[in-house]
């Protein structure tokens, strides 16, 4: 008699659906993020201060949670693009909708350009959030010290500045939430690393934080002069 077929039929619909719902909550989270930052925008000063949607910190911290949850690295890469682009997409598509101006009419455009980073950047902190889920030892270790270096590179590029004029911190709030970035950073070595991962993933955060600190500021300058063309 041969064996029953009626495993296999099960499996199927069974890993369809993870895939389904994997993806799906990528596109959702993403989707969620590009509203909560368009949200912020319309806030204005100070409340768009205290709210970190429009960090560089969130957007790469999604795709590290989200490659976090996938069951292999090369997925994990692939729910980090999707979602990175979900919410740009969600973004540029709420202003060219609601928006007025320059962001109206350079949606298209910006999106465009930041789209061509997320294709980077979405794959790499995905694969890193899926590294440190299943990986083990120094690329564990080296996983987690590209978002920490990414948050501390932030923090200190567009925060130092600023913190040096304590006095005036209550009209500067943000200075506030780039401090606390850093905090985070410093923090998550010791929060998601194993006792004897921990000194790797203080060594990578020093050597990638480095470079990060070096190349943030004006990289973030040259994207967000190229997106504001139109």
């Amino acid at each position: 008699m041969s064996p029953s077929q009626a495993p296999d039929i099960a499996i199927a619909p069974s890993l369809g659906g993870r895939v389904l719902g994997g993806f799906g909550a990528s596109i959702l989270g993403g989707v969620a993020l590009g509203i909560a930052a368009w949200w912020t925008d319309q806030l204005g000063f100070p409340w768009t201060g205290f709210i970190p949607t429009n960090t560089i910190g969130a957007w790469l911290g999604l795709a590290f949670i989200l490659g976090a949850s996938a069951r292999t690295i090369p997925t994990g890469a692939l729910r980090g693009l999707i979602g990175v682009l979900s919410a740009i997409g969600a973004y540029y598509l709420l202003n060219r909708v609601f928006g007025e101006g320059y962001r109206a009419i350079g949606a298209s455009h910006a999106a465009t350009v930041w789209g061509a980073v997320a294709v980077i950047a979405g794959p790499v902190l995905g694969s890193a959030g899926a590294t440190w889920r299943h990986g083990r030892g120094r690329p564990r270790a080296i996983a987690v010290a590209i978002l920490a270096a990414s948050l501390i590179a932030e923090g200190l590029v567009f925060g130092a500045a600023r913190w040096a004029h304590l006095d005036q911190i209550h009209t500067d709030p943000g200075a506030v939430l780039l401090a606390v970035e850093v905090g985070l950073g410093l923090a998550l070595p010791w929060l998601l690393l194993g006792r004897g991962e921990r000194r790797w993933g203080y060594l990578a955060v020093a050597l990638l934080g480095v470079v990060a600190v070096v190349a943030i500021g004006p990289l973030d300058s040259l994207l967000r002069a190229l997106a504001d063309r139109f």
